[in-house]
């Protein structure tokens, strides 16, 4: 006997919903493949004692690595450091460019392939602002635990980077003091990408 299915009949089996069992196996599929770039980049580096191993239904999505030497976890420490030297590079070369200014500033640091800045007092702001051409100001000193004075030094500061960095984007908040928890007022900046990163060293080493 043969089976007619009718054009209406074909566009409603298409638009049925992907069953569980069906996202399970596609799951299942690229959990797997995962395993096997990982396992074929861990071998062309020489890391042949690391084996990843899908963990199947008990928990699927993940991969599971088995138990490695200490030598074994150095060595692919320093494998990633030396696919991200760029970005350590960059750090060290902020790092060198903030002491060189004066600049009370904490050491950057390399984290999710990312360039690092962390808290800094807003005096330090207002310099640093000043480093990268924004012009001093001309009033007296201002009170910077006031929230205008910060948010003030915040915009100053930001102009001043994507001027300097020709279009970098530095993300601010401002903190003002807080007397409950005993802390002045500080600005966090944002992490950098590594290339705009680099056009802020060279920024601070060679004038805005």
């Amino acid at each position: 006997m043969t089976v007619t299915t009718t054009e209406s009949e074909a566009t409603a089996k298409s638009d049925e919903p992907v069953t569980s069992s069906e996202t399970r196996q596609s799951r299942r599929e690229q959990t797997g493949q995962a395993a096997i770039e990982l396992d074929r980049a861990l071998h062309a580096a020489g890391l042949k004692a690391l084996s990843p191993i899908p963990m199947g239904s008990e928990r699927p999505g993940y991969i599971g690595l088995n138990d490695i030497h200490a030598n074994t976890a150095l060595e692919l420490a320093r494998l990633i450091r030396k696919a991200m030297k760029s970005a350590f590079k960059t750090a060290e070369a902020l790092r060198s460019a903030f002491r060189a200014h004066g600049l009370d500033m904490p050491d950057p640091a390399v984290y999710g392939g990312k360039i690092h800045l962390g808290d800094i007092s807003l005096a330090t702001a207002d310099r640093l602002a000043c480093v990268l051409g924004a012009p001093p100001q001309r009033d007296s000193p201002l009170d910077l635990t006031e929230w205008p004075e910060g948010q003030q030094v915040l915009d100053r500061l930001s102009s001043a980077f994507k001027a300097a960095t020709r279009g970098g984007f530095l993300d601010l908040y401002f903190h003002p003091d807080c007397l409950r928890c005993n802390k002045e007022a500080e600005m966090t900046l944002g992490d950098l990408n590594v290339r705009t990163a680099r056009r802020f060293v060279t920024a601070l080493q060679f004038g805005a």
